[in-house]
């Protein structure tokens, strides 16, 4: 759930002319687009034969992280010519930014085309698994050390009570805006596992519970009903997918909610990012008490790209009882991002840092952990053009995440 902290908002603040107009309209939409990262691809011209393209590169992406490396090569081919084509066509569009797509794709594809290295005898063999692995082990730990691997059981059920709350500050040119406090969110996500493969690959179904907000002090009574009235259309909403012994996700997708409310369609595959932020990578090799690793994943949303790195502690290893602290160092720069309520307002991402500490306490018997939390500070800046006039703008964010088993 750390990765909620990279998302950005454009409420809050009084501004002058039609943004004033929609502050209220965005109330609603404000925490959800923090928490799920929401920044729906509406655009005109280039911007949108853009994020075409970077769609493509994410696909790529996920696919080759899922050991998928046929079908990833020839994604990241795809994105290559539709690269060489838009350049063509929009020479002058953000050269910079172009060309470092450019040169990605192209390492992407010569990674995934090198020949597998030679054994023994001249013979060729086919590259691990490992060497592709996000996960890299950087301490061993203390003996007596053990594999570290989920192992639920189909039927296996779990539900998991999660708390969120959020405050925040944002500056647009010189106008600073105080302090602002959010209801703290509700809600409970419930996980059936549906089958164990042979290699350990855990499929399984997660519905979205109850949802809610919190009571409390220093909240703004219309935001909360807004709220209310948003997450209500999130429940009952599932998905199904696998995930690795190992914690790492290989594909989840979402149907809609029994109700018609359009934002909780809107939210759908942003679910994914809940639950693969749930689970904790853990390495290929056996680990003992102060064991440590880390973990490399870009963290996408429709509209934004972050580049993680979270390193894990084991702090507690008793038998099938696992406990990990963890560090995030998130950063991401030079992107185009899209405001979901006003798509006509163009928005350039100059920089955006975010930093946080967490901690997870598992059953390896079981698929999700039983306990959990996680404080997360990012702060962004950007600059949004609309109506030809720009603004600059930065957030400071503030997330505080708690979950457990119910």
């Amino acid at each position: 759930m750390s990765n909620t902290s990279s998302q950005i908002c454009f409420t809050g603040v009084t501004l002058t002319g039609q943004i004033r107009i929609h502050v209220r309209r965005l109330t609603g939409l404000l925490v959800l687009a923090l928490l799920l990262g929401v920044w729906p691809a509406r655009a005109e011209g280039p911007d949108e034969e853009y994020l075409q393209i970077r769609s493509l590169i994410q696909q790529a992406d996920d696919l080759n992280t899922s050991g998928k490396t046929e079908p990833a090569k020839a994604k990241y081919q795809e994105a290559k010519a539709a690269l060489t084509t838009f350049r063509q066509n929009y020479p002058d569009w953000n050269v910079k930014l172009v060309a470092f797509r450019s040169n990605y794709v192209v390492q992407k594809v010569a990674a995934l085309t090198a020949p597998p290295p030679a054994a023994p005898g001249g013979e060729t063999v086919a590259a691990t698994q490992t060497s592709t692995s996000p996960v890299k082990l950087l301490e061993p730990g203390a003996e007596p050390r053990k594999v570290l691997r989920l192992h639920p059981k189909p039927g296996d059920k779990q539900t998991l009570a999660m708390t969120i709350k959020m405050g925040m500050e944002t500056k647009v040119g010189e106008m600073a805006t105080p302090a602002m406090k959010l209801p703290a969110l509700k809600m409970t996500l419930e996980a059936t596992v549906k089958g164990v493969a042979e290699n350990g690959d855990i499929t399984c179904e997660l519905v979205m519970g109850d949802t809610g907000i919190g009571d409390e002090p220093g909240t703004t009574p219309e935001l909360a009903e807004v709220m209310k009235s948003a997450l209500g259309g999130l429940k009952g909403m599932s998905g199904s997918g696998t995930i690795s012994s190992r914690g790492l996700s290989k594909g989840m997708e979402f149907k809609a909610p029994p109700s018609n409310n359009p934002q909780a369609r809107q939210f759908m595959d942003q679910m994914k990012e809940i639950y693969t932020q749930l689970a904790v990578p853990l390495p290929e090799e056996a680990v003992g008490l102060g064991a440590k690793w880390e973990v490399k994943l870009p963290l996408k949303t429709q509209g934004m790209t972050i580049d993680q790195t979270a390193t894990y502690e084991v702090v507690s290893l008793d038998g099938e009882s696992l406990t990990t602290k963890s560090t995030i160092i998130q950063q991401a720069a030079n992107q185009k991002i899209l405001n979901p309520a006003m798509p006509t307002m163009k928005v350039d991402l100059s920089k955006m840092t975010g930093k946080g500490t967490g901690g997870r306490t598992f059953d390896l018997g079981k698929l999700l952990p039983t306990a959990g939390d996680g404080k997360t500070h990012s702060e962004t800046a950007m600059s949004m053009d609309m109506g030809g006039q720009k603004q600059a703008m930065s957030v400071k964010m503030d997330i505080d995440v708690g979950f457990e088993a119910k």
